[in-house]
């Protein structure tokens, strides 16, 4: 297992999984206006999913500060490197980035690209029927590391799935900052099936265990909803 779990760890942060491959690009509100930045996306998203990414918007609140996500999806890799080629050397995309970018550049927050860590046949698919998602980030305490964070995190997404929470994790490259996403429906719903876990006993000594021996420490968490392309 642990050998492993180094192979995969050490693959995405060599490069990034082959596996549900995704760009994020993390916007503030333009003039704290979202439809400035809806209306930008979708000139953007018109040209991009011509070249072969698969597009969407995620709207969320991280310490504070209200910003919309730009996510492009890739079934793996492969697709991913494709369109990066594809896309360099588009002249309408090339004309859209000298026109639209100065606009919209002041208002990044960050970006990244990712690669889904445990989930082998995760595609772009993967946020289908899904309309909200809780996302929580961590990294490894100062004696720990990403092995240990990783395989408590695996242990952790388990009891999840046995109360019907779709968890998916991404490592973000050599910042060792772990990503879980758990997408549903509603906020309801993902909340009723939390509710059941916490309070299941295998959760309860998993928890335990984690604060007594902490391998990870919490970096950030955000409440996200899908707006609608």
């Amino acid at each position: 297992m642990k050998t492993h779990l180094l192979a995969i760890i050490f693959t995405c942060i060599a490069s990034f999984a082959s596996a549900d491959v995704y760009e994020a690009w993390d916007f503030q509100l333009i003039d704290g206006d979202a439809t400035k930045n809806i209306a930008l996306f979708d000139s953007a998203k018109a040209i991009q999913e011509k070249l072969g990414a698969h597009i969407e918007y995620w709207q969320h609140d991280v310490n504070g500060a209200n910003v919309i996500a730009y996510v492009l999806r890739f079934n793996n890799q492969t697709e991913w490197a494709a369109y990066k080629d594809a896309a360099s050397n588009n002249s309408e995309w090339l004309a859209w980035i000298a026109e639209n970018w100065p606009k919209l550049q002041p208002f990044l927050v960050t970006s990244y690209a990712m690669g889904n860590l445990f989930n082998a046949d995760a595609g772009t698919d993967i946020s289908e029927g899904k309309t909200v998602a809780y996302m929580s980030a961590w990294e490894p305490t100062d004696n720990s590391n990403n092995l240990a964070l990783a395989a408590s995190i695996q242990s952790s997404i388990a009891i999840s799935a046995a109360h019907g929470i779709e968890s998916n994790v991404y490592l973000n490259g050599p910042s060792g900052i772990f990503y879980i996403f758990q997408m549903d429906a509603t906020f309801s719903d993902l909340t009723e099936k939390f509710q059941k876990r916490n309070a299941s006993e295998a959760w309860q000594a998993y928890w335990t265990e984690a604060q007594t021996a902490r391998v990870g420490q919490f970096v950030r968490q955000a409440w996200i909803t899908r707006v609608p392309e």
